[in-house]
């Protein structure tokens, strides 16, 4: 006779698991592995992955500090690599709402931002196995963040045939400094990859400045002039690895990552085994009286998934 217990479970039922961890600049970490694992030691979907970043201490005369392009996350899960090496936690999602990425508390002065990402396909993990992150901080931002990692999921009862494994990968730009200045620069064949032998779907590509005021008492900041050097100094072209053009000439990169969500929504379309995207910078000269030490550093990702059988 069946358990009644059991009788009355749904299909899938939410859970939700996350650890935190402190971060130097120049340090790498994990959270403990006990902490992301589904407790009741059942089948569980990932569905999303949420970042949180907290500034330790507070900040004086700075707004929007970019943390999430300082804290870089590999994932891993068993075997799997669900990841091009470390990728900076802004890049795996789209800034569905950027003014709610950020928070400043108005009495300590502490920054806390939030990124999300709803995976392109829910990724079934077996009992017992759990998705390790390795967090490290570059240092781009100068002091201590407080991370937390959470995983929406939903535990299920019925095993399915096709795991589809998703992958991010990155290319971070040189920093153009001075920001006045004119240069180029490029990604490698190394960089947005599928190193896989299965054929990868597309959901997006994620794109970000990141724009430094250059002086020490204000501090990093993306809310100065990171919008107009992406609409009218630092340009796009883009091509894939039989040579095609993806971006044909060079277009303003706020235009082709579109400045409100970050990204250019890709769903439905594949990159071959073994294959890569190019993406090519041009930055133009440009004065400015106000930030004339500030520097600027595009960060560009490629989110999709492969669909693998389970034996």
């Amino acid at each position: 006779m069946q358990n009644p217990v059991y009788a009355m479970q749904s299909k899938a039922s939410p859970i939700h698991l996350s650890g935190s961890l402190l971060l130097f600049p120049g340090s790498s970490g994990s959270v403990p592995p006990a902490a992301l694992k589904n407790p009741m030691g059942q089948d569980m979907e990932l569905l999303e992955v949420k970042f949180e970043l907290s500034l330790v201490t507070a900040i004086t005369g700075a707004e929007n500090i970019p943390a999430g392009a300082s804290i870089w996350c590999e994932l891993m899960m068993g075997g799997n690599k669900l990841t091009n090496g470390a990728i900076p936690v802004w890049n795996y999602g789209r800034a569905e709402n950027i003014e709610g990425e950020y928070k400043r508390d108005t009495t300590s002065g502490r920054e806390f931002l939030a990124y999300s990402w709803r995976l392109p396909r829910p990724l079934f993990i077996p009992a017992g196995a759990v998705v390790i992150p390795k967090f490290t901080h570059t240092g781009l931002f100068p002091g201590a963040i407080s991370v937390r990692i959470g995983y929406s999921a939903r535990t299920v009862f019925t095993k399915p045939k096709v795991v589809y494994m998703p992958w991010v990968a990155k290319y971070v730009s040189k920093a153009f400094n001075p920001i006045t200045a004119a240069g180029t620069d490029a990604s490698s064949e190394l960089d947005l990859v599928n190193p896989h032998p299965e054929v990868l779907h597309l959901q997006r590509f994620t794109g970000r400045l990141y724009t430094s005021r250059g002086t020490t008492a204000a501090g990093p900041s993306t809310a100065d002039i990171a919008p107009e050097v992406g609409g009218l100094y630092l340009f796009a072209r883009m091509s894939d690895s039989y040579g095609r053009p993806i971006v044909r000439s060079y277009t303003p990169f706020q235009s082709v990552f579109e400045g409100v969500g970050q990204s250019w929504e890709m769903d439905g379309a594949t990159l071959d085994p073994e294959a890569f995207f190019v993406v090519n910078l041009r930055k133009d000269a440009l004065s400015t009286t106000v930030y004339p030490s500030a520097q600027t550093q595009a960060f560009v990702s490629m989110v999709g998934w492969r669909e693998l059988e389970l034996a």
